[in-house]
């Protein structure tokens, strides 16, 4: 009867202990899958906003035209087709600005370099054709699934 008791323990002990490890197995990976890497799509596109707001509001918007009349004139022509700025250009703009941004613009999860000629703003005037009066959007070309 000893010998059954004793046999019991060590096997209550062994089911014990992989059902311990069993468990922080399953702990750690819902940790991973919870805090691991993230995609910084969001914050690219964010950053690209600010970039592209900045160059069109202080820069693009104050050399074009020499009125308010000429300047609605030709940025109305662009109110469909956008006004694109892409990472060259933004490194570029006001002696390098945002050149240090520039350079980590990478996928976080791949790792790849966004393409400084692909990824782009776009900025699309608005009436009253304003310094603030535009829609924008991005596009990142760092291996970002395409949303189209």
């Amino acid at each position: 009867m000893k010998i059954e008791k004793q046999e019991k323990r060590k096997l209550n002990k062994k089911t014990l202990a992989i059902l311990v490890a069993l468990l922080i197995v399953v702990i750690l990976v819902v940790l991973l899958v919870v805090f691991g890497k993230k995609s910084n799509e969001k914050e690219l596109e964010s950053s690209l906003n600010k970039m592209g707001s900045s160059f069109y509001e202080n820069f693009y918007y104050e050399q074009i035209g020499s009125s308010a009349d000429d300047r609605t004139s030709l940025l109305s022509k662009f109110s469909t087709i956008g006004i694109k700025i892409d990472l060259e250009n933004l490194g570029r703009y006001n002696d390098g600005e945002f050149k240090k941004d520039i350079k980590e613009f990478k996928n976080s999860l791949t790792g790849e370099k966004c393409n400084q000629t692909k990824t782009k703003v776009i900025i699309y005037p608005k009436s009253p054709y304003g310094k603030t009066d535009y829609k924008i959007e991005t596009e990142l070309s760092c291996g970002f699934k395409d949303k189209k």
